[in-house]
């Protein structure tokens, strides 16, 4: 580290001296020119990996407590579904459709529909099942129709 200070402020006082000197020609013609160009250039070179050192450390910081908070949050999570099917009663066998309170636009004729075809499905298979809510998956994302078509115009080429 002493080095790269002391190349920094021998830096200082190579610009000084090579801005005292008046023309180009000048510039060139003095001996220490090209030592005062290379001691400026390896500076330049050591701040910036120095920068992109940090740079680079502070990201793997970042992205490791990121990580470890998103590991806390599904560890929750995962607790907290355990406990809800510790809770769940045991299947029956007549299927119930029942729509949860929090998804109020669903309709009952989508309710029956759904429950129509998990009693279908269960009598070709033989087991019984129990419709405890029908939602929407947190996963589904809807698009508006201008990103519909912008989807469509720029996947069409493949």
């Amino acid at each position: 580290m002493n080095i790269a200070f002391s190349m920094l402020s021998e830096s200082g006082s190579a610009i000084e001296r090579i801005q005292g000197l008046g023309s180009a020609k000048d510039q060139l013609g003095d001996p220490d020119y090209w030592g005062s160009v290379g001691i400026l250039t390896i500076t330049g070179i050591m701040v910036v990996f120095l920068i992109l050192a940090i740079l680079i450390f502070f990201f793997w910081l970042m992205g490791t407590i990121f990580k470890a908070i998103d590991k806390s949050k599904a560890a929750k999570k995962a607790a907290a579904l355990e406990a809800e099917r510790a809770a769940a009663p045991a299947p029956a066998s007549v299927v119930e459709a029942a729509a949860e309170e929090e998804a109020p636009d669903n309709d009952e004729e989508i309710i029956a529909v759904i429950s129509a075809a998990i009693a279908a499905y269960a009598e070709a298979e033989g087991t019984a099942y129990t419709i405890t809510g029908i939602s929407k998956h947190k996963s589904a994302r809807t698009r508006s129709a201008w990103s519909m078509a912008g989807v469509n115009d720029n996947m069409r080429q493949f």
